[in-house]
């Protein structure tokens, strides 16, 4: 491992020796008499910290100085499982080194299924997507392993969603799988000769396996299964003229409610529609209910009378991947899609 610093004058003796501890995920140097200033190079010229054995990089993170203590915060939490090589170099030259041992890896099962959406019990024939919400981050490349899709007999489906389709949210807590859309869109072969993922009047079950690891390496909780029956397919696109909106009342944080005639994408509902007055955005909280069917805002401060807008992002989608003003499963022998040149939609509402 390279160890090598550069040597940086600027620093004074101190009383005390140098000491480096690891508190709270962070690597501090105590019994210093910094300089007012950061030195040429940086305070990585005085400390840095290496994961692993062998001729690794030092870690990449930010540096905080106080008169008496130099403070590295690494990029990336400190692991469970990993050593940790701390070296700071004295104004003398001297080196000062101590190893780490990271935090102890956890066993017990923390992480569960919250929820999967859409939360309905019947989905339309050519719903589009699915989403698999956990508590706690997740590992990767599991899904096909522990996730699958059965009939009423507990038979598994193998051709319905997408494989190989992890998509997931930053945090690794949302997953996203999508159903064939070579059997959704009609027209296509995959549709006319074997049908679509789902068809209206029979039961499914989406279940997770409880051995699905989270991102420790540890088994969930528990399993979890969602039982849904398949229905009509959705062939209309959202169409904001058609919402119910049931305004708020003024001087109250009582939410305003748009009702919906289909269910929407959960993910693109939570932040594809703004509340706007003037052009600022109103800061608020926003919730779900009816089964998707139902948009929620309330509003950090109370409501004051005036002109308000919702600002719908046109990209916003029902459950069936219906975008407004533009069909996801389109007869291509029908030109039923109108051509949307904005990006968003504005509605405008009154708090009386």
């Amino acid at each position: 491992m390279t160890a090598a610093v550069v040597l940086v004058t600027t620093a004074a003796h101190s009383q005390h020796s140098p000491a480096i501890a690891l508190r709270d995920g962070a690597f501090i140097v105590t019994g210093l008499q910094l300089p007012p200033s950061e030195p040429r190079g940086g305070w990585g010229t005085l400390l840095l910290v290496y994961a692993g054995t062998g001729n690794v990089p030092p870690l990449a993170g930010s540096y905080s100085a106080e008169t008496d203590r130099l403070t590295f915060h690494s990029r990336y939490p400190i692991a469970a499982g990993v050593r940790y090589h701390a070296v700071f170099k004295t104004v003398t030259g001297a080196l000062i080194t101590r190893d780490f041992d990271g935090p102890t890896r956890e066993t017990k099962p923390s992480t569960r299924v919250e929820k999967i959406y859409p939360t309905a019990d019947t989905l339309p024939a050519n719903q589009l997507r699915i989403f698999v919400v956990f508590s706690a981050p997740m590992s990767r490349g599991e899904a096909a392993a522990h996730l699958r899709l059965e009939d009423a007999q507990g038979r598994r489906l193998t051709d319905e969603l997408l494989p190989g389709q992890e998509l997931w949210d930053p945090e690794f807590r949302r997953l996203t799988m999508t159903f064939d859309p070579g059997r959704i869109k009609r027209g296509l072969t995959s549709n006319a000769t074997i049908g679509p993922p789902i068809t209206e009047g029979k039961h499914y079950r989406l279940v997770v396996d409880r051995e699905w690891p989270d991102a420790r390496g540890v088994p969930l909780v528990e399993g979890f299964t969602k039982t849904f029956s398949g229905g009509p397919p959705i062939r209309l696109a959202p169409e904001p003229s058609q919402w119910r909106i049931t305004p708020p009342v003024r001087s109250t944080i009582a939410p305003i409610v748009i009702d919906f005639p289909n269910p929407m994408n959960y993910a693109l509902l939570e932040r594809l529609i703004q509340v706007r007055r003037g052009g600022i955005g109103v800061e608020g909280v926003v919730s779900l209910a009816r089964n998707e069917r139902q948009w929620r805002f309330t509003p950090s401060m109370p409501w004051q009378p005036g002109d308000y807008r919702f600002i719908v992002d046109n990209a916003l989608e029902d459950i069936a991947g219906n975008r407004i003003g533009q069909l996801f499963d389109i007869d291509i022998f029908d030109k039923v899609t109108k051509s949307l040149d904005r990006r968003t939609t504005e509605i405008p509402f009154q708090v009386h």
